[in-house]
């Protein structure tokens, strides 16, 4: 059967399992192994145990994960009725996409920017200009890349040349995604040691923070997309 909670503390997080009484923030009460209701108030964060910060605890993420997982699974309620059947395949899918959130530093923070808003994060329209003139640089060079292939890509010598080009601007995306997360790490410094009313200045950071992630993101897709077709 579905279990309901007895009692929920000031932020909306379920603390007390009403089948056995025992203080629980989750989906799943490990104490007497039932499923609980999915209630609106749960962000990812809670989900899978983790603390609300820019930088998550990675180890800790796959492991709530594994062992939720488990215990959510479809397949370990085929005998139960179906609004348990149905529970356990939303908790499941809920479950999957806050995991697939909370790994992506990009996603990650995109998410706890819309919880900090309390509402979903904007699009990405701008980054810094020493990004903005990497992606514009890039971009031209994948475009000549494009272009090479659609004609053929018969000319060795010159295959060879965009494959290094390629690689050179893969390694320095790579080494400006690193350089973010270092700062995005900086803020999360910050982040633990200031009260929830005083955050939004460093809210406004990861903000920009995100853009970056997002173009170089973009790039690194378009550059490794290339380097598969002409290799």
């Amino acid at each position: 059967m579905v279990h309901e909670v007895l009692e929920h503390d000031d932020k909306g997080k379920r603390v007390k399992c009403l089948s056995c009484g025992s203080p629980y923030e989750g989906f799943f009460c490990f104490d007497c192994h039932t499923i609980l209701p999915i209630s609106g108030e749960m962000n990812y964060f809670s989900i899978l145990e983790v603390e609300k910060r820019p930088v998550v605890d990675m180890a800790r993420l796959k492991e709530n994960f594994l062992r939720l997982s488990e215990k959510v699974h479809p397949d370990r309620y085929f005998n139960a009725s179906g609004e348990v059947q149905d529970l356990a395949l939303k908790s499941s899918s809920l479950l999957n996409k806050a995991y697939s959130t909370l790994k992506d530093p990009k996603e990650c923070i995109r998410y706890l920017i819309s919880l900090e808003n309390d509402r979903e994060a904007p699009v990405s329209k701008h980054a810094s200009t020493e990004t903005m003139e990497f992606f514009i640089e890039a971009s031209d060079v994948c475009n000549e890349v494009n272009t090479f292939v659609k004609k053929g890509g018969g000319d060795e010598s010159l295959k060879r040349d965009y494959l290094r080009k390629l690689l050179g601007l893969k390694n320095e995306a790579i080494d400006r995604w690193k350089a973010v997360l270092g700062e995005v790490e900086r803020v999360d410094k910050e982040w633990i040691g200031t009260t929830d009313e005083n955050r939004k200045p460093l809210v406004k950071r990861l903000l920009v923070l995100s853009h970056e992630l997002s173009y170089l993101s973009k790039l690194q897709s378009l550059i490794d997309e290339l380097i598969v077709t002409i290799s």
